[in-house]
């Protein structure tokens, strides 16, 4: 950013949720769209192609408490700064259960099932054309257990404190 210090960019998205029974999805969508142009092999380049986003995410609240969600994004190719994407999606998908007053939790998490949050990145600077192929592994299984420690089960209400500063005016 040091040679170039400003990139105006408009970033517009639409998104819902509901809840039919034990389903709540949410779905978002969006465009991010940058105004540049860099200079590349003697002329100046534009680096305007839009990207578009998809998100939805689903939330299932099964019995016995637990929680099931299923994440997907898809992001289609365009220009971020002075390089070019290609596009990338994911799918993810976790279990989630509390016990104790949510006190302990455990979830089981599944990232990038299908592995194919990958996606090709153009540098173009000036002279110099850099490719990278970001094609690395991203699935991963997680397993988390979690513990809250002091959790307070009743909050302070306001009652008594400051009263004689709210006197005094």
């Amino acid at each position: 950013m040091e040679n170039t210090p400003k990139i105006d960019e408009l970033q517009a998205f639409v998104g819902a949720q509901f809840k039919i029974g034990i389903w709540e999805p949410k779905v978002n969508a969006g465009i991010t769209k940058q105004w540049f142009a860099g200079e590349f092999l003697g002329e100046r380049k534009s680096f305007g192609n839009p990207m578009a986003i998809v998100q939805f995410q689903n939330a299932i609240h099964l019995p016995g408490d637990i929680w099931a969600n299923i994440d997907m994004e898809w992001t289609s190719r365009g220009n971020k700064d002075n390089m070019r994407l290609s596009s990338s999606s994911y799918l993810n998908a976790k279990l989630y259960k509390a016990f104790c007053n949510n006190c302990l939790s455990v979830s089981l998490q599944a990232d990038d099932i299908f592995n194919k949050s990958t996606r090709d990145v153009v540098f173009y600077n000036k002279d110099v054309t850099y490719w990278q192929n970001m094609t690395s592994d991203s699935r991963a299984l997680l397993l988390t257990l979690q513990y809250n420690f002091n959790t307070s089960r009743n909050r302070y209400k306001g009652k008594g404190a400051g009263n004689e500063e709210l006197n005094r005016f």
